[in-house]
């Protein structure tokens, strides 16, 4: 029990090397959803209009992508109303089904710029947690654990 004891401190080391290497993969993850969203709006090479509160950029980042999701919903609602009070046989019915599609489309690409951001924000939290268990709590339990070998030298 002694020895497991005196050792206990090693523990704490390895959960914190596979908290950092864990971290440091999620991390990485995050990066290559953000990238994958990029290209993918890169490929379409869609840029905001120019009454955009962002005009004429390409759509590369979150923000972009939400200006046009933005200006195309105020066009489409202006042009037409919401979709429900449309009359079934409205020929316009078509063209709003493409605006809500790109719309949603570029939503998506927002929520997939969100959902990196929050990936890499985790990996750093979980990458903290491994140095606490590295630099702290480790430490703590080398230099509390039981000096049973002290004692026994000082009454011999």
């Amino acid at each position: 029990m002694t020895v497991i004891r005196r050792f206990l401190w090693i523990v704490p080391v390895i959960i914190g090397l596979v908290f950092v290497g864990a971290g440091t993969y999620t991390i990485g993850e995050g990066f290559e959803a953000r990238d994958l969203v990029r290209a993918e709006l890169a490929n379409e090479q869609v840029t905001t209009s120019k009454e955009a509160s962002i005009p004429s950029a390409l759509v590369m980042d979150a923000a972009t992508a939400e200006v046009q999701a933005a200006t195309i919903k105020e066009h489409t609602y202006g042009r037409f109303g919401p979709y429900s009070g449309m009359e079934r046989d409205d020929p316009n019915r078509a063209t709003y089904i493409k605006d809500l599609t790109l719309r949603n489309s570029l939503n998506m690409a927002v929520l997939g710029f969100k959902v990196s951001e929050l990936v890499v924000g985790i990996g750093a939290l979980v990458i903290g947690l491994g140095f606490v268990h590295m630099f702290l709590i480790a430490p703590v339990l080398f230099w509390t654990r039981p000096m049973d070998h002290v004692a026994t030298e000082a009454t011999t």
